[in-house]
């Protein structure tokens, strides 16, 4: 019985313990213990409040203190000064707080986690911001040759904390991928990697035009030390990338700055690589790195997954469907 009583809610105790004090009043303590299955000193306990209070002596009481000894701020000084720092200095942190409240003219002394519950129960707190993603317009480029480029940070196997780097190209029409494995993400190796790129969308038929990229040093760091300073206000003509970009025919395009989700494609690429590839296989040096992103997940990724993006296509699949209409509508073109 009295491993049921931890499951009945208010009134079914309330109601039980009417019942084992009618039976106590009635029959007798003993007897109503023996049929009830409680104790003998919980039923003389239940007839004694019922004999004081009446039924209202039975019911379930709260437990809460009434009163709290060490209430803090009862005179109202610490919270007014609250509230009109709220209003007139609403930056300021819960340590720049306290700092002003420590002046106030009382004996109450002011904590950080009392000024974190005051905030809360006057309402003072701030509300999170969301970040909301403007750029929710999905797009398609019609043609092959806009690229987005962006590194990756991978775990190097056997030295935690030590990071390779994947450097990714990604064509925006049909999602074909270069990679490449890198020691270091500099601009040196961001240059060399673009070049790769380049020669290799060359020999599927793709010719860059565009490469865009965020705002990572690897590709807007300038020359030397010298230049730093147009480096610093967003000058990047003189960026060894973005020279590279310009020696070889491309344009250079950087993204807004905090906004990963414009280069949307590449970001998502990687998250593929995270799920799909870096969960299978692990990497202790650049060579290795390089060798398996070129030979096998390439490979698997342009020519054997299909893409959901794509109609269920392989990005080269879709690439070699696409050439053939640009070049029939070529043809078509210089016929008329």
């Amino acid at each position: 019985m009295s491993s049921r009583n931890e499951y009945l809610r208010g009134e079914q105790k309330f109601q039980q313990r009417v019942k084992v004090v009618g039976i106590a009043n009635s029959q007798g303590t003993q007897t109503a213990s023996i049929k009830s299955g409680i104790p003998e000193r919980t039923v003389r306990l239940w007839k004694s409040k019922f004999k004081k209070m009446g039924l209202d002596g039975l019911r379930d009481r709260s437990r809460a203190t009434k009163q709290v000894k060490n209430k803090k701020d009862r005179s109202g000084i610490l919270t007014a000064a609250l509230i009109r720092l709220h209003h007139e200095e609403p930056g300021l942190t819960r340590l720049q707080i306290l700092v002003v409240l420590a002046a106030e003219d009382t004996d109450e002394v002011a904590t950080l986690s009392w000024i974190s519950r005051s905030r809360k129960r006057l309402g003072l707190t701030r509300k999170k911001r969301y970040r909301h993603n403007v750029h929710k317009k999905r797009y398609e480029i019609p043609v092959p040759g806009y690229l987005q480029i962006d590194t990756k940070e991978v775990e190097k196997a056997g030295e935690p904390g030590q990071c390779l780097y994947q450097f990714t190209a990604i064509d925006e029409c049909s999602r074909v991928r270069f990679l490449g494995g890198s020691l270091t993400k500099g601009a040196a190796a961001a240059t060399k990697f673009l070049e790769d790129a380049v020669k290799f969308y060359k020999t599927i038929g793709v010719i860059v035009v565009r490469a865009q990229t965020d705002n990572g040093t690897e590709f807007t760091l300038p020359h030397n030390q010298l230049t730093l300073a147009s480096y610093a206000r967003g000058e990047t003509e003189d960026a060894v990338f973005t020279l590279k970009c310009e020696e070889l025919g491309i344009k250079h395009r950087l993204i807004k700055i905090r906004s990963p989700e414009l280069n949307g494609k590449v970001e998502r690429s990687h998250r593929i690589d995270g799920e799909r590839f870096y969960s299978r296989f692990s990497f202790a040096t650049e060579a290795e790195l390089d060798h398996a992103l070129k030979n096998l997940w390439m490979p698997e990724y342009n020519e054997k997954r299909p893409h959901g993006a794509l109609g269920g296509k392989t990005p080269m699949d879709f690439l070699n469907e696409k050439l053939i209409q640009i070049h029939g509508a070529s043809e078509q073109k210089k016929a008329a």
